[in-house]
Protein backbone atom coordinates (compact mmCIF):
# COMPACT_ATOMS: atom_id res chain seq x y z
CA UNK A 1 0.00 0.00 0.00
CA UNK A 2 1.24 3.44 -1.06
CA UNK A 3 0.03 6.97 0.58
CA UNK A 4 0.26 10.51 -0.46
CA UNK A 5 0.47 14.33 0.83
CA UNK A 6 -0.44 17.26 -1.20
CA UNK A 7 -2.48 18.01 -4.08
CA UNK A 8 -2.50 17.22 -7.79
CA UNK A 9 -3.64 19.39 -10.64
CA UNK A 10 -4.74 17.41 -13.37
CA UNK A 11 -5.75 18.83 -17.07
CA UNK A 12 -7.62 15.51 -18.68
CA UNK A 13 -8.20 16.27 -22.21
CA UNK A 14 -11.26 14.56 -23.53
CA UNK A 15 -12.87 13.76 -26.40
CA UNK A 16 -16.83 14.35 -26.90
CA UNK A 17 -19.23 13.38 -29.97
CA UNK A 18 -21.67 15.41 -30.65
CA UNK A 19 -25.13 14.89 -33.04
CA UNK A 20 -23.60 16.35 -36.11
CA UNK A 21 -20.81 12.91 -35.88
CA UNK A 22 -17.72 15.43 -35.60
CA UNK A 23 -15.62 15.19 -32.96
CA UNK A 24 -14.80 17.68 -30.22
CA UNK A 25 -11.37 17.98 -27.61
CA UNK A 26 -11.85 19.53 -24.61
CA UNK A 27 -9.99 19.88 -21.47
CA UNK A 28 -11.32 19.92 -17.84
CA UNK A 29 -8.89 20.39 -14.70
CA UNK A 30 -9.02 18.07 -11.82
CA UNK A 31 -7.82 18.61 -8.70
CA UNK A 32 -6.81 15.52 -6.89
CA UNK A 33 -6.90 16.79 -3.55
CA UNK A 34 -8.76 13.92 -1.42
CA UNK A 35 -7.88 10.96 0.17
CA UNK A 36 -6.34 7.24 -1.03
CA UNK A 37 -8.53 4.80 1.18
CA UNK A 38 -7.96 1.62 1.65
CA UNK A 39 -6.38 1.63 -2.26
CA UNK A 40 -9.28 3.61 -4.09
CA UNK A 41 -9.12 7.74 -4.20
CA UNK A 42 -12.08 9.80 -2.97
CA UNK A 43 -12.85 13.18 -3.04
CA UNK A 44 -13.36 15.13 0.30
CA UNK A 45 -16.53 16.88 1.22
CA UNK A 46 -16.19 19.99 3.32
CA UNK A 47 -19.17 19.17 5.98
CA UNK A 48 -18.32 21.43 8.79
CA UNK A 49 -15.28 23.67 9.13
CA UNK A 50 -13.98 25.88 11.90
CA UNK A 51 -13.77 23.22 14.95
CA UNK A 52 -11.11 22.84 16.90
CA UNK A 53 -10.11 19.49 16.81
CA UNK A 54 -12.91 17.91 16.87
CA UNK A 55 -12.69 14.14 18.63
CA UNK A 56 -15.03 11.54 19.42
CA UNK A 57 -17.30 11.37 15.92
CA UNK A 58 -20.70 10.09 16.58
CA UNK A 59 -23.17 9.52 13.62
CA UNK A 60 -26.82 8.67 15.22
CA UNK A 61 -27.59 7.21 11.61
CA UNK A 62 -31.66 7.73 12.42
CA UNK A 63 -31.95 11.40 12.65
CA UNK A 64 -28.88 12.11 10.20
CA UNK A 65 -27.26 13.73 13.58
CA UNK A 66 -23.37 14.09 13.71
CA UNK A 67 -21.90 14.43 16.94
CA UNK A 68 -18.62 15.31 18.46
CA UNK A 69 -16.55 17.23 20.33
CA UNK A 70 -14.13 19.86 19.94
CA UNK A 71 -11.87 22.37 21.93
CA UNK A 72 -12.87 25.75 23.16
CA UNK A 73 -11.34 28.76 24.80
CA UNK A 74 -13.09 29.00 27.77
CA UNK A 75 -10.90 32.41 29.80
CA UNK A 76 -6.84 31.21 29.88
CA UNK A 77 -8.01 27.78 29.67
CA UNK A 78 -8.99 25.09 27.01
CA UNK A 79 -12.16 23.35 27.43
CA UNK A 80 -14.43 21.24 25.42
CA UNK A 81 -17.71 21.12 24.25
CA UNK A 82 -20.32 19.04 22.59
CA UNK A 83 -22.01 19.83 19.31
CA UNK A 84 -24.69 18.13 17.02
CA UNK A 85 -24.56 18.57 13.28
CA UNK A 86 -27.71 17.89 10.77
CA UNK A 87 -26.17 16.50 7.64
CA UNK A 88 -28.21 17.32 5.50
CA UNK A 89 -29.74 20.77 7.12
CA UNK A 90 -26.13 22.19 7.35
CA UNK A 91 -27.10 22.98 11.11
CA UNK A 92 -25.34 22.57 14.45
CA UNK A 93 -26.01 23.83 17.60
CA UNK A 94 -23.69 23.13 20.83
CA UNK A 95 -25.42 20.55 23.35
CA UNK A 96 -25.60 22.80 27.06
CA UNK A 97 -25.22 21.27 30.12
CA UNK A 98 -22.69 18.76 29.33
CA UNK A 99 -19.44 20.69 31.30
CA UNK A 100 -16.42 19.91 29.71
CA UNK A 101 -17.89 17.88 27.11
CA UNK A 102 -15.68 15.32 25.74
CA UNK A 103 -16.85 11.77 25.52
CA UNK A 104 -19.71 10.48 23.49
CA UNK A 105 -21.32 7.01 22.67
CA UNK A 106 -24.51 5.70 21.30
CA UNK A 107 -26.12 2.54 23.18
CA UNK A 108 -27.91 0.58 19.72
CA UNK A 109 -29.77 -1.49 21.78
CA UNK A 110 -31.54 1.20 22.88
CA UNK A 111 -30.79 3.40 20.88
CA UNK A 112 -29.79 6.44 23.18
CA UNK A 113 -26.77 8.18 22.75
CA UNK A 114 -24.39 9.20 26.23
CA UNK A 115 -22.15 11.97 26.91
CA UNK A 116 -19.30 12.70 29.51
CA UNK A 117 -17.76 15.57 31.12
CA UNK A 118 -16.12 17.58 33.60
CA UNK A 119 -18.98 16.25 36.40
CA UNK A 120 -20.35 12.82 35.41
CA UNK A 121 -22.49 11.31 32.80
CA UNK A 122 -25.30 12.52 30.34
CA UNK A 123 -28.48 11.30 28.14
CA UNK A 124 -29.03 13.28 25.31
CA UNK A 125 -33.20 13.68 25.34
CA UNK A 126 -33.88 13.95 21.44
CA UNK A 127 -37.47 15.31 22.32
CA UNK A 128 -36.01 18.89 24.17
CA UNK A 129 -32.67 18.57 22.57
CA UNK A 130 -30.71 18.53 25.79
CA UNK A 131 -28.24 16.75 27.79
CA UNK A 132 -30.26 14.99 31.36
CA UNK A 133 -27.60 13.99 33.88
CA UNK A 134 -27.70 10.51 34.40
CA UNK A 135 -25.07 8.96 36.69
CA UNK A 136 -21.40 9.25 38.47
CA UNK A 137 -21.76 12.91 39.65
CA UNK A 138 -18.70 14.22 40.64
CA UNK A 139 -16.37 11.68 37.98
CA UNK A 140 -14.54 13.12 35.18
CA UNK A 141 -15.06 11.26 32.42
CA UNK A 142 -12.65 11.07 29.47
CA UNK A 143 -14.38 7.70 27.45
CA UNK A 144 -17.78 6.14 27.17
CA UNK A 145 -18.46 2.57 25.26
CA UNK A 146 -21.98 0.77 25.33
CA UNK A 147 -22.33 -3.07 24.28
CA UNK A 148 -24.61 -5.00 26.47
CA UNK A 149 -22.46 -3.37 29.16
CA UNK A 150 -21.98 0.32 29.85
CA UNK A 151 -18.11 1.37 30.36
CA UNK A 152 -16.30 4.42 31.05
CA UNK A 153 -13.29 5.70 31.61
CA UNK A 154 -12.06 7.73 34.50
CA UNK A 155 -9.89 10.93 33.79
CA UNK A 156 -6.83 11.70 34.84
CA UNK A 157 -6.38 7.86 36.39
CA UNK A 158 -7.85 6.46 32.91
CA UNK A 159 -9.76 3.45 34.84
CA UNK A 160 -11.92 1.80 33.51
CA UNK A 161 -15.12 1.03 35.37
CA UNK A 162 -18.46 -1.21 34.13
CA UNK A 163 -22.07 -0.96 35.20
CA UNK A 164 -22.63 -4.18 37.41
CA UNK A 165 -25.15 -4.69 40.25
CA UNK A 166 -26.37 -1.01 39.47
CA UNK A 167 -23.01 0.74 40.39
CA UNK A 168 -20.14 1.50 38.44
CA UNK A 169 -17.41 -0.49 39.19
CA UNK A 170 -13.55 -0.80 37.74
CA UNK A 171 -12.69 -3.66 35.38
CA UNK A 172 -11.00 -6.01 37.78
CA UNK A 173 -8.78 -7.39 34.57
CA UNK A 174 -8.32 -3.54 33.93
CA UNK A 175 -7.18 -2.33 37.52
CA UNK A 176 -3.43 -1.84 36.63
CA UNK A 177 -3.90 -0.41 33.20
CA UNK A 178 -4.16 2.89 32.25
CA UNK A 179 -7.00 3.21 29.22
CA UNK A 180 -7.56 6.04 26.50
CA UNK A 181 -9.24 4.01 24.36
CA UNK A 182 -11.90 1.17 24.73
CA UNK A 183 -13.69 -0.93 22.53
CA UNK A 184 -15.52 -4.45 21.56
CA UNK A 185 -16.24 -5.66 18.47
CA UNK A 186 -19.06 -7.84 17.09
CA UNK A 187 -16.82 -10.55 17.30
CA UNK A 188 -16.62 -9.78 21.05
CA UNK A 189 -12.85 -9.20 20.32
CA UNK A 190 -11.40 -6.56 22.81
CA UNK A 191 -9.76 -3.70 21.72
CA UNK A 192 -8.30 -1.00 24.17
CA UNK A 193 -4.93 1.55 23.63
CA UNK A 194 -2.99 4.03 25.72
CA UNK A 195 0.00 6.26 25.70
CA UNK A 196 2.23 2.48 25.28
CA UNK A 197 0.79 0.97 22.65
CA UNK A 198 -2.98 -0.43 20.47
CA UNK A 199 -3.63 -3.61 21.99
CA UNK A 200 -6.05 -6.56 21.31
CA UNK A 201 -7.92 -9.43 23.18
CA UNK A 202 -9.26 -11.77 21.36
CA UNK A 203 -12.50 -13.63 22.81
CA UNK A 204 -10.90 -16.61 23.40
CA UNK A 205 -7.88 -15.32 24.86
CA UNK A 206 -7.20 -13.76 27.88
CA UNK A 207 -3.74 -11.83 27.56
CA UNK A 208 -3.09 -8.20 25.71
CA UNK A 209 -1.30 -8.58 22.23
CA UNK A 210 0.15 -5.48 20.98
CA UNK A 211 -1.02 -5.09 18.07
CA UNK A 212 0.89 -1.11 17.07
CA UNK A 213 3.17 0.34 19.46
CA UNK A 214 3.86 3.76 16.88
CA UNK A 215 1.00 5.47 16.80
CA UNK A 216 -0.77 7.69 18.69
CA UNK A 217 -4.43 6.01 18.61
CA UNK A 218 -7.82 8.59 19.25
CA UNK A 219 -10.60 6.41 18.38
CA UNK A 220 -11.85 3.14 17.50
CA UNK A 221 -14.89 2.35 15.38
CA UNK A 222 -16.51 0.09 13.88
CA UNK A 223 -18.38 -0.11 10.20
CA UNK A 224 -21.50 -1.76 8.88
CA UNK A 225 -19.63 -4.88 8.23
CA UNK A 226 -17.85 -5.15 11.15
CA UNK A 227 -14.57 -4.42 10.31
CA UNK A 228 -12.56 -2.36 13.21
CA UNK A 229 -10.69 1.02 11.91
CA UNK A 230 -8.14 3.14 14.30
CA UNK A 231 -8.06 6.24 13.85
CA UNK A 232 -4.87 7.06 14.66
CA UNK A 233 -2.89 11.04 14.28
CA UNK A 234 -1.52 10.19 11.19
CA UNK A 235 -4.24 8.49 9.61
CA UNK A 236 -6.36 5.46 9.32
CA UNK A 237 -5.23 2.00 10.56
CA UNK A 238 -7.40 -1.52 9.99
CA UNK A 239 -6.08 -4.97 10.96
CA UNK A 240 -4.39 -6.71 8.85
CA UNK A 241 -5.98 -10.44 9.49
CA UNK A 242 -4.65 -13.22 10.00
CA UNK A 243 -1.67 -11.41 12.12
CA UNK A 244 -2.55 -9.39 14.58
CA UNK A 245 -0.94 -6.23 13.54
CA UNK A 246 -2.10 -3.16 11.89
CA UNK A 247 -2.07 -1.75 8.28
CA UNK A 248 -2.67 1.97 7.41
CA UNK A 249 -5.20 2.51 4.85
CA UNK A 250 -5.35 5.81 4.87
CA UNK A 251 -2.84 8.90 5.35
CA UNK A 252 -4.20 12.04 6.82
CA UNK A 253 -2.20 14.88 8.56
CA UNK A 254 -3.28 15.70 12.28
CA UNK A 255 -6.69 13.35 12.35
CA UNK A 256 -8.76 13.21 15.58
CA UNK A 257 -11.75 11.36 14.39
CA UNK A 258 -13.58 8.88 12.53
CA UNK A 259 -16.99 7.54 12.43
CA UNK A 260 -19.40 6.03 9.25
CA UNK A 261 -22.55 7.34 8.00
CA UNK A 262 -25.97 5.57 7.46
CA UNK A 263 -24.44 4.56 3.91
CA UNK A 264 -21.16 3.47 5.49
CA UNK A 265 -19.56 6.42 3.78
CA UNK A 266 -15.99 7.58 5.82
CA UNK A 267 -16.52 10.83 8.02
CA UNK A 268 -13.55 12.12 9.34
CA UNK A 269 -11.92 15.07 11.10
CA UNK A 270 -8.63 16.92 11.09
CA UNK A 271 -7.88 19.84 13.22
CA UNK A 272 -10.01 22.28 12.09
CA UNK A 273 -12.79 20.54 10.46
CA UNK A 274 -14.81 17.43 9.53
CA UNK A 275 -15.32 15.91 5.94
CA UNK A 276 -17.20 13.40 3.97
CA UNK A 277 -15.50 10.78 1.49
CA UNK A 278 -17.26 10.79 -1.46
CA UNK A 279 -17.13 9.12 -4.42
CA UNK A 280 -14.88 10.64 -7.99
CA UNK A 281 -15.79 10.45 -11.39
CA UNK A 282 -12.16 10.59 -11.72
CA UNK A 283 -11.22 8.00 -9.11
CA UNK A 284 -8.69 6.19 -11.28
CA UNK A 285 -7.04 9.10 -12.70
CA UNK A 286 -6.02 10.94 -9.43
CA UNK A 287 -5.15 7.62 -8.36
CA UNK A 288 -2.96 6.73 -11.47
CA UNK A 289 -1.39 10.32 -10.93
CA UNK A 290 -1.04 9.83 -7.59
CA UNK A 291 0.95 6.92 -7.90
CA UNK A 292 3.01 7.95 -10.40
CA UNK A 293 3.85 10.92 -8.89
CA UNK A 294 5.22 8.65 -5.36
CA UNK A 295 7.00 6.67 -7.86
CA UNK A 296 8.49 9.36 -9.52
CA UNK A 297 9.44 10.95 -5.99
CA UNK A 298 8.56 14.07 -7.16
CA UNK A 299 9.24 16.95 -4.48
CA UNK A 300 6.52 19.65 -6.05
CA UNK A 301 2.95 19.63 -4.33
CA UNK A 302 1.53 20.63 -7.87
CA UNK A 303 1.55 18.94 -11.38
CA UNK A 304 0.26 18.91 -14.34
CA UNK A 305 -0.31 16.22 -16.61
CA UNK A 306 -2.55 15.54 -19.65
CA UNK A 307 -4.16 12.55 -20.96
CA UNK A 308 -4.93 12.11 -24.63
Amino acid sequence: MRFFKGSILLTLTLLATFWASSLSVYEETVSCDGVVFHDVYFDKKLLFSNYGRPYNLVMHKYTGILFFSHTIQNGTLVDFVITACHLEKNVCRDIAGVPGGYAIAYDSSNDDIYFGGHDGLYKYNFLTRSAEFFAEKGKSIWGIFIKRNFYYIEYPEQKLYVYQNDVFVKVAEAINIEIDNFFISKHHDIYFSNKTALYKIGKTKTNAIIMNDDVLIRQIVEDGYGDVYFCGSDGVYLEAKPYVKTKKIAVVENMFGITFDENDKVIYSDEHAIYRLENSNYSKECLDALLNVNERKLGSRDLLLSWM
